[in-house]
């Protein structure tokens, strides 16, 4: 990259001194000719000269002076053709042809004059031209090469960084001040692009250590009733019981392995559904009847606020998914005879979706990870409800995955609100409709 950069400078400056040279040498060229012509006009207007050659003849071309003045002196002189002509032992001559008008009659002068001053200022200007031009070229090309090497330094200083970030080391940044202005957009998105990977990475890493959490208390709890059981010969009521025990947490491992299946799935495109039509009153329906279900022993009274003409175009299983789980997370931390509220709107962009509850809400610094796998506020955990924190993180992926979008507003001892947007149809890439 060093070698091309240096050698687009070097091109570019070496263009630029030889049209400059050139454009140099044609007009002074140009105006020291301008110059002879005229003062060949002038002298042949003052005849006879020393050394000058000249020839005077008639309109009918006769001869009437050579090397001699004219019969009289001219009024008037016009430049009819000028032109370089050559002597028999190689001298040069400008010669010019005149029209004078004298009172008595109008001839025609044919003057000469050697061009050895006017060639020699010539070839002293272009020798000095080309001179410039070569010593110019040659700084230009040391120039270019230092110039080139400072102005990439700061990239290869960023590529180092870059070459040595891994999982480990995804705190690193690139310096943006230290780029020129044309590199710092580069820069920052980079930088973006890192803040996302160590994110993404950071995510995964308390995903793993969540999980880990979530499968060793059913596991312990197994292997601790099986260990306990067989320490002695037991009846067997005292054998069914154990096998109950280790059933509930048998159960409970496969729900668990169960929704972090659903959460891989709803992150990948190699098991979607194809996107049909689908009655969105109706699922919200079902959804509002299973809300009631759920919060009826606690006095939850479900709203329903949309049309009943609602459809909109998405994976079905993907839809449900998201009004399921938002719903029923608006019950499980609602309060006693607490309100949830469907809401659904065509608004001519797409579908807005919103579920509303008030419930014990989520603290500020809580919600920009609501969203993430096994996430659960204090109370949360302290209540023992048997959730696993994977809905709302459910939620997340499966509104990204069809080109949605999902936000949460919250106050604490007030409510939650989840505010789902959807585009008219809902096809996530490199899936068809049915």
């Amino acid at each position: 990259m060093t070698r091309r950069i240096t050698l687009t400078i070097l091109a570019t400056v070496w263009l630029m001194l030889i049209a400059g040279s050139a454009t140099a040498y044609f007009t002074t060229r140009t105006v020291l000719l301008k110059s002879l012509d005229q003062s060949l006009q002038a002298r042949a207007t003052a005849l006879p000269q020393k050394d000058d050659r000249y020839v005077v003849r008639t309109d009918l071309g006769q001869t009437t002076a050579s090397s001699a003045n004219p019969s009289a002196a001219p009024v008037h002189s016009q430049i009819i053709d000028a032109a370089f002509t050559h002597l028999a032992d190689g001298t040069r001559l400008r010669t010019v042809t005149l029209r004078l008008i004298t009172p008595a009659a109008a001839t025609t002068v044919t003057y000469s004059t050697p061009t050895d001053q006017f060639d020699h200022i010539l070839n002293t200007l272009a020798l000095a031209l080309s001179a410039c031009c070569l010593i110019g070229g040659l700084a230009a090309a040391a120039l270019a090469r230092r110039a080139t090497q400072i102005a990439l330094r700061p990239l290869h200083h960023t590529a180092d960084i870059i070459g040595n970030i891994d999982q480990r080391h995804l705190d690193r940044r690139i310096d943006a001040e230290r780029l020129p202005p044309e590199l710092v957009p580069m820069a920052n998105r980079l930088n973006g692009m890192l803040a996302r990977l160590q994110a993404a990475f950071d995510q995964r890493r308390q995903f793993l250590g969540d999980a880990s959490h979530e499968l060793r208390t059913p596991v312990a709890a197994l292997i601790t009733n099986i260990e306990v059981t067989l320490r002695r010969d037991r009846n067997a009521a005292d054998y069914r019981t154990a096998l109950d025990n280790c059933l509930t947490d048998a159960k409970h491992l496969k729900q668990l392995v169960e929704r972090l299946m659903e959460q891989v799935r709803s992150e990948t495109l190699t098991h979607d559904e194809p996107a049909t039509l689908v009655d969105v009153s109706q699922v919200l329906d079902e959804c509002a009847d299973m809300a009631a279900s759920l919060g009826q022993d606690r006095g939850i009274t479900v709203i329903r606020d949309f049309p009943k003409d609602l459809t909109l175009t998405t994976p079905t299983r993907r839809f449900r998914s998201i009004v399921t789980n938002l719903v029923s997370n608006a019950v499980e931390y609602n309060r006693p005879g607490g309100k949830v509220e469907i809401h659904c709107e065509h608004n001519g962009h797409g579908f807005a979706l919103s579920v509303r509850d008030t419930g014990i809400g989520i603290s500020p610094e809580q919600l920009p990870s609501v969203f993430q796998p096994f996430f659960r506020a204090d109370q949360a955990r302290q209540r023992d409800s048997g959730h696993l924190g994977l809905g709302l993180a459910l939620v997340k992926a499966h509104v990204d995955a069809v080109g949605g979008e999902c936000t949460v507003k919250s106050e604490k001892g007030v409510g939650t609100v989840f505010e789902v947007r959807l585009p008219e149809q809902c096809l996530p890439q490199g899936v068809e409709m049915a």
